[in-house]
């Protein structure tokens, strides 16, 4: 597994579709497409915005909290057929769990905290951008 850093979330095409893009310490890019509502969640979560009222991320945060579950990081697992698959890796009282989830979600929560972020070597070496003005990207 290799770090990666949230590095922006990004208008793509003709404004319907978002990116995703992750950064490696080796400067690859890894874009990620996301669905709108996803790119809304993950840009305020880095941006610490908050709603009037809880979003889905930050109610799903909230429940985690009081049943003493820690987000402990999020592993982008695979690339299978254009779909990135995702794992939460959580913490309760020193147990770790694994949740399957869309990298979309997992990235939402993990800009909300501060947990970190692995991909997997296969998949930055599929999809991983070294040159970020060529096109690529598959769905999420």
């Amino acid at each position: 597994m290799i770090e990666a850093k949230l590095e922006n979330v990004a208008v793509a095409g003709d404004g319907n579709q978002f990116l995703v893009l992750l950064k490696t310490a080796d400067d690859d890019i890894l874009p990620i497409v996301i669905g709108p509502l996803e790119a809304m969640s993950i840009a305020a979560g880095r941006a610490k915005e908050s709603a009037p009222r809880p979003m889905t991320h930050d109610l799903l945060l909230s429940i985690l909290g009081l049943l003493d579950v820690k987000v402990k990081r999020v592993e982008i697992t695979d690339l299978t057929e254009g779909t990135f698959y995702a794992k939460l890796i959580l913490d309760n009282r020193g147990i770790e769990f694994e949740v399957d989830s869309r990298p979309s979600d997992a990235l939402a929560l993990i800009a909300r905290t501060d947990a970190p972020l692995f991909v997997a070597e296969s998949v930055i070496d599929q999809a991983a951008l070294s040159d970020f003005g060529s096109s690529g990207g598959v769905e999420a």
